[in-house]
């Protein structure tokens, strides 16, 4: 009798565990929706000709603006911050490395040499800050 007791007993243990792990409700919920959107809670991230507008801020990456959301829900304004910053930054070194590519099959050899050399000096700029910035993102928790 004592053995189907405590058999049982086990039995509406691991009842109750399972119940408890169907019963968590995320905080915070990130979905895929049409054409790349994504909404995390209520925060709706959308693509605009290239840019990503999240709560009237634009940005060049989707999970620049992903993590600015989850910062922003998380109170979390300096990160927030930091990631918009680094996001400019991003972009202004990668609009500015895309103009001397132009310049630099379009022009003269002079030209082409200063253009070549601005490439050169940029690039490891361009390598450091999307490494901050990834850094930082796998910094914030869901």
């Amino acid at each position: 009798m004592t053995a189907s007791i405590i058999n049982l007993a086990k039995e509406q243990t691991l009842h109750q565990r399972i119940d408890r792990l169907l019963d968590f409700v995320p905080e915070i919920k990130i979905r895929k929706l049409d054409h790349g959107t994504i909404k995390v809670n209520n925060i709706v991230i959308k693509n605009f000709y290239g840019v990503w507008e999240c709560q009237g801020n634009n940005f060049f990456r989707r999970k620049s603006a992903v993590g600015y959301a989850l910062c922003t829900l998380q109170n979390n304004s300096k990160k927030a911050n930091d990631i918009k910053e680094l996001d400019r930054k991003l972009q202004k070194i990668k609009t500015d490395i895309d103009i001397y590519h132009y310049h630099l099959r379009r022009s003269n050899q002079f030209k082409k040499t200063i253009m070549s050399h601005r490439i050169s000096a940029d690039m490891p700029v361009l390598h450091q800050v999307d490494a901050a910035l990834t850094q930082l993102l796998k910094t914030i928790s869901i």
